[in-house]
């Protein structure tokens, strides 16, 4: 069952890394979630912190990056249309209604726009994919070298740039 949970995370981490140059998460207090026990074992289950590891060192590989919003950022509740922050909003109210400008969605969508503004923020507006093209593009590896008999071999075991060049 472990090994299935970490072959599921590492297909949906690598995934997002390789679809979107950036990526968005919230720093939860995943700490305070799980003393609500009847949160606890889902959570426990969901492993939030190796998502986030993943998704840092996986953005960075395919030229992405990571953004990650304050714990305290107000995401579900600023309303993603004019921007005003409700004082309160209930876990049990699913769906987001502004009182000043009337905008009506799920909580979750208006918080997942909230998030891509935070990103086009921080970085100013993004009309490039984290590679700098404009569309997908093949990451730059590392190139092969044959190796000649009786060359040098340096301690990664791939021959020695003096010796390619020979």
């Amino acid at each position: 069952m472990a090994y299935q949970r970490a072959d599921a995370l590492h297909k949906f981490t690598t995934a997002i890394a390789a679809e979107y140059g950036t990526v968005v998460v919230e720093d939860l207090n995943v700490a305070g979630m799980l003393k609500n026990r009847r949160l606890a074992r889902a959570l426990g289950d969901a492993g939030f912190g190796e998502v986030r590891r993943q998704l840092a060192y996986k953005t960075e590989w395919n030229g992405g990056r990571l953004i990650v919003a304050d714990r305290w950022f107000p995401s579900s509740k600023t309303c993603s249309g004019c921007g005003v922050v409700k004082a309160k909003l209930l876990l049990s109210e699913r769906d987001y209604i502004c009182g000043f400008c009337g905008l009506m969605m799920d909580r979750d969508v208006n918080a997942a726009r909230n998030l891509a503004a935070l990103a086009v923020a921080a970085s100013g507006a993004e009309t490039l994919n984290g590679r700098g093209a404009d569309q997908k593009t093949r990451g730059i590896g590392q190139v092969a070298v044959k190796r000649q008999p009786g060359s040098p071999v340096c301690e990664t075991g791939t021959a020695s740039p003096e010796a390619a060049s020979v």
